[in-house]
Formats: C-alpha cells, structure tokens, sequence
C-alpha cells in the first residue's frame, strides 16, 4: 500500500543558506546532493548541482585552475547533475549533463585517477535510458585501453539493440562484455575501490534480461534480472552509485508483464525502501493497481509520481523500466 503522507519533503529556504554564504564555490554549493539524493529528493539534488556546476564553470573560466578539481571534482559535479535528473525523470537535462561529461573527462584523466573511470562510463547509462538508438549507435567506441568504459559503451549498444527487437547485434553486446570481463586486468580499479568486475556482470545480466524481455521471454528476463538484483545488492555504497538504478523496477515490470502482481508490488516497493521516492518504481506501481482495479492507490501512487517526476510520463513504459 502506498500512503498519501509517504512524500519526499521539499527544501525549504534555510536549507540553502550554507551554499549561500559561499555561492562561487562549487563543490560546496553541490554538497546538498548527497543528503537529497539518498533522501530521494530528486528535484532538489538536480537544483543544487544546477548551481554547483554553473560556479565550477564560472571559477575555471577566470581562473584556469590545473590538478584534480576540473579534472576530477568539476567532472564529478556534472555526473551528480546526470544521476539526479535520470532518477527525476528529466531526460532532457540528463543527456546534456552526459553530452557535457563526455567532453570534460579525459581519458588521461580516467587512467590516472581510477575514481573517474565511473564519471567515464556514465554518459552510456544516460544515453541507454533516454536516446534513441540510433543516438546510441552513434556513440565513439572509447577504445580498449579502458576497458570497464568500453563495456558500458557495449552495455548501451545493447540495450538499444533490444529496444529495436534485434536480438543478434544485443547478443553480440552482451557477449562482448563476458569477453572484457574475461580478460581485462582490473587491478588498478579495484585497488582503487571500484567493483568493476561486479558491474559488468551486474550489466551483462541487465542487458540479457532486456534481451529476453524483447523476445517475449519473460521467464527468462526474470532469471537474469534476480541475477543481477543479488549483485546490485552487494556493491558497495557510492554517490552517484555504481549502477545507475535500482535493478528491482525492472523485475518489477517483468513481474507485471507475467501477470504476478504481488511479486511486481513486492519488487517496485523494495526499489522504493532502496531509492525512496523513485518515479520509475511509483509508474509501476500505479501500474500495478490499475491492474487490481484499486482506484484509490492507484491515484495515490499518481499523485507521488507528479510530485517526484520532473517532465511528463511519455517515456514511461514497463519496457524502459
């Protein structure tokens, strides 16, 4: 059940006041993100890193500062603007924030500092939950000298691939990332405290769920995507997180889509105790009730949906789940 009281708490204007008395320091005006977005305060994370990365670009362009701040802070910034607007919804503003990242990380940078190959690979994340595919298609391969960005480059492909319902070129994807995971030398990442070799599993298991979903397998897509819910749930904290949402939305679609709706209710309200306040989850949730015919929740449900969700629901469907 979904109650009327279980809404995210707007920022109130004392809430700004720290970011205030130090408006040209980026970072420091960003800082609110990790409180709102764990908090699920999607609309708030997006206004204050709005802000955090409208002063980083303002004080490197007086300053041209050189080191780890535009090359890893600033990049950092922007990447917390993507995940903030890919959980609010706004698709718009999470394809610029990536389209932005791809230009400001370097792949200098991503080798010399392992916390940025994540910043790296993130735009693919953004691109394969809001462009079209041949948008996707387009993207340049980012090469193989690094190789956890290059198998989310693949990821992305791949799910465009099962969008359009070609199941050999997503195959293709999926078996490209088994062979990256295979062979590449994740060393320097995992000293570094990046799950790399977690992730591409955690990747390869979404995209054949995404596959077997697109073939009408939904036993299947239900197998991988357990699959990968048990090893989303053992990786390990981050802001943004390593995986770009909580993989239990897609299980509950799939649930829903076989005709289980107190397995799909169970899955979409697990995702919301993981990423409260989560439009994605509260979508097949109002799913969900119609379903059942429970008018009340369904509204319910609605209601936190428009609350939470920053543009309208035309890219809301159990397929993108």
């Amino acid at each position: 059940m979904v109650e009327a009281s279980d809404r995210p708490e707007r920022a109130e204007p004392h809430a700004m006041r720290l970011a205030d008395l130090m408006p040209g320091a980026g970072h420091l005006v960003h800082m609110p993100f990790h409180i709102y977005f764990r908090m699920g305060r999607y609309l708030d994370a997006l206004a204050v890193n709005k802000a955090g990365v409208a002063a980083d670009e303002a004080y490197i362009a007086e300053a041209a500062p050189e080191g780890i701040y535009p090359r890893a802070y600033y990049p950092h910034n922007v990447h917390s603007l993507m995940a903030a607007a890919q959980m609010a919804g706004d698709g718009k503003t999470a394809i610029a924030a990536a389209e932005k990242l791809a230009r400001v990380v370097t792949n200098d940078a991503a080798r010399a500092i392992p916390w940025v190959q994540p910043i790296h690979a993130a735009p693919y994340f953004a691109h394969a939950q809001f462009s079209a595919p041949e948008t996707v298609w387009a993207l340049r391969d980012p090469g193989s000298s690094l190789p956890y960005v290059q198998a989310m480059w693949h990821y992305a492909r791949g799910v465009a691939h099962a969008s359009r319902k070609d199941i050999q070129a997503a195959e293709r994807a999926a078996a490209a990332i088994a062979g990256i995971a295979a062979r590449a030398d994740f060393s320097a990442l995992t000293a570094g405290g990046i799950p790399a070799g977690e992730v591409l599993a955690l990747a390869r298991h979404v995209l054949l769920a995404r596959i077997a979903q697109a073939g009408g397998a939904l036993k299947s897509a239900r197998t991988e995507l357990e699959r990968a819910v048990a090893i989303q749930d053992k990786l390990s904290y981050s802001e943004p997180p390593y995986w770009y949402y909580p993989v239990r939305q897609s299980l509950g679609a799939v649930l829903l889509l076989s005709g289980d709706l107190a397995g799909a209710e169970d899955a979409f309200r697990a995702s919301l105790r993981e990423a409260p306040h989560n439009g994605w989850a509260l979508y097949g949730l109002t799913e969900v009730y119609k379903r059942r015919g429970d008018k009340h929740q369904a509204r319910v449900a609605e209601r936190r949906l428009a609350e939470v969700w920053a543009s309208d629901r035309a890219g809301l469907d159990l397929s993108r789940l």
